[in-house]
């Protein structure tokens, strides 16, 4: 009887035994913190007690009441510690499930649950230390979406969230598991690549934005986001995580100056990196004394090669030679409502200009770009006349682009001022088309002559079905409104031909002219038209 007893008591204590061991191996898995398991031994010393004295009964002929007592003991007291176990592993498994969760919120992204940019840093200060120790390289790809902040303007910064989670989504299918994606700014993406020198970069970036060239799909209109890609590469660039990281965005913001889809790191660009509050103080100096210039960039009549038409493009030159470029100071200048001083100085300067140009018997047509505010101010009509009457230009001579994006802020506001500027002889034409959300019925009402496809359509026109579908429909439709269509971005002679034969009423980009200065364009000025001379007196 006691032999019986005993070797039920055993079997129980073996059950509650390994109950108790598979309980300590799973906690152990979920949190390996010392202060968790200072009960296991508590637990453990009352199983195992109780097995070995259960065992000892075993071998009794007799047993006392005493020792049945202890049996009892130590059974109860192991059951009872294994229970206690089970509840407090439980309760350990929720805090420890709660702690993961705080964790993980503080080093995620909420929108896209990609990693934040602290993570992001602390990833590549380990792999800093590591590729130390293996002597290999990396390359940290930052991708920024270009003009996101219209997009949020446009549609609201709701209906934007859901664009990001789609684009981060489609970088996520594109990148491999052993590639660390991260979100490292509201529209900034950064990506960590292992053994570049085994990786064309180039290409590797190339296959990346031709993943993400297909359009997203928000209130039923589908959206383009184009992207602008920096590389800095460890070690060349730099040993420390926050300065590769800057360095990566530097080239971002190079490409983005240079109109290049990407940029790898170059030490000449760093000294003209500024943060957005040095930029101000710099603008706000700038401003006092106007320190501007205005260069000029020859545009392509396909009909007529003998008119000549140039756009306008505002530089702001620094002390040492470089150029700050319109895309990092005019959305500061629109901050801060100077944009108005900005666009009347160009105006001005370019009316004063074409009197010039008058005056050697030289009359070109120039393309002057407005921003989003110059479409709300009332006062952009008079002063446009106060200048026509001032300096007696013909205002054919002028067109004044206007983004698809800005145009669309406010359409029935864009209207008014639009056919205001209208009545003045001025042409009117909508820049960077492709890349709003504009419908057709605000398009067909808008008093435009002219529609420029942006670049991002044109640049791989030759290698994109997509594209080219786009760019063919986009000619058929602005001809159908008697518009003119302007291509830019056009870098070869291959693509600039193409374009021509499928209807492009003019061409621009480097393939035509690059933007010059006032000397440089008076130069050019004087060369073409000796060349037309020439090719007349032939004729």
């Amino acid at each position: 009887m006691i032999k019986t007893v005993s070797i039920v008591l055993v079997i129980l204590g073996m059950l509650a035994l390994i109950s108790a061991l598979k309980s300590s191996i799973a906690l152990y898995h979920r949190d390996r913190r010392p202060s968790t398991f200072s009960f296991i031994p508590v637990m453990l010393g009352f199983v195992l007690g109780y097995v070995i004295f259960a065992a000892f009964l075993s071998r009794q002929t007799e047993a006392t009441i005493i020792e049945f007592i202890v049996a009892a003991v130590f059974f109860g007291g192991g059951i009872f510690c294994v229970m206690i176990f089970s509840v407090v592993s439980r309760s350990m498994e929720r805090i420890a499930f709660v702690e993961f969760q705080r964790r993980h919120n503080e080093s995620h992204d909420s929108l896209t649950d990609l990693p934040n940019r602290r993570f992001l840093l602390k990833t590549i200060g380990q792999q800093i230390i590591e590729c130390n120790i293996s002597e290999q390289r990396f390359a940290l790809i930052i991708i920024d979406i270009n003009n996101f902040n219209n997009i949020n303007e446009v549609f609201s910064h709701k209906k934007g969230d859901v664009l990001l989670a789609q684009f981060s989504s489609r970088l996520k299918e594109f990148v491999q598991d052993e590639i660390f994606l991260a979100r490292s700014s509201e529209n900034r993406f950064t990506m960590i690549l292992n053994d570049p020198e085994n990786i064309n970069i180039a290409t590797h970036i190339e296959n990346l934005q031709g993943y993400l060239d297909h359009p997203l799909t928000i209130n039923d209109h589908d959206v383009n986001l184009t992207n602008t890609v920096g590389v800095a590469l460890y070690p060349e660039h730099s040993r420390n995580a926050e300065e590769i990281l800057k360095r990566a965005e530097v080239a971002m913001y190079n490409a983005k100056r240079i109109q290049a889809p990407y940029a790898i790191y170059e030490p000449s660009t760093s000294s003209h990196f500024y943060d957005q509050t040095e930029l101000a103080d710099m603008l706000h100096n700038a401003m006092e004394s106007m320190d501007f210039e205005l260069h000029f960039q020859p545009v392509m009549n396909v009909q007529s090669p003998h008119n000549t038409t140039f756009e306008a493009l505002i530089r702001w030159p620094l002390s040492d030679g470089y150029c700050v470029s319109p895309d990092d100071f005019i959305p500061l200048a629109e901050q801060t409502n100077t944009i108005k001083k900005i666009t009347h100085w160009v105006l001005e300067t370019t009316f004063a200009q074409l009197a010039v140009w008058r005056n050697q018997s030289i009359t070109p047509q120039v393309q002057v770009n407005l921003s989003a505010k110059d479409i709300e101010d009332d006062s952009l009509e008079p002063y446009l006349s106060k200048l026509i009457s001032r300096y007696a230009v013909n205002p054919a001579q002028l067109t004044l682009e206007i983004t698809e994006t800005s145009m669309m802020q406010n359409p029935a506001k864009a209207r008014v001022v639009l056919e205001k500027i209208k009545k003045l002889g001025i042409s009117l034409s909508i820049d960077d088309f492709g890349t709003g959300f504009s419908s057709l019925s605000i398009l067909s009402n808008m008093p435009i002559d002219e529609i420029k496809i942006d670049r991002s359509f044109v640049t791989d026109l030759l290698y994109s079905s997509n594209h080219e579908a786009i760019v063919r429909s986009t000619i058929y439709l602005a001809h159908s409104l008697d518009c003119r269509v302007v291509a830019e971005g056009v870098e070869t002679e291959a693509l600039g031909k193409y374009l021509v034969s499928i209807g492009c009423d003019k061409i621009q980009g480097y393939w035509y002219g690059r933007p010059m200065n006032l000397a440089q364009t008076d130069a050019w000025l004087n060369e073409t038209l000796l060349v037309n001379s020439r090719v007349a007196s032939q004729n």
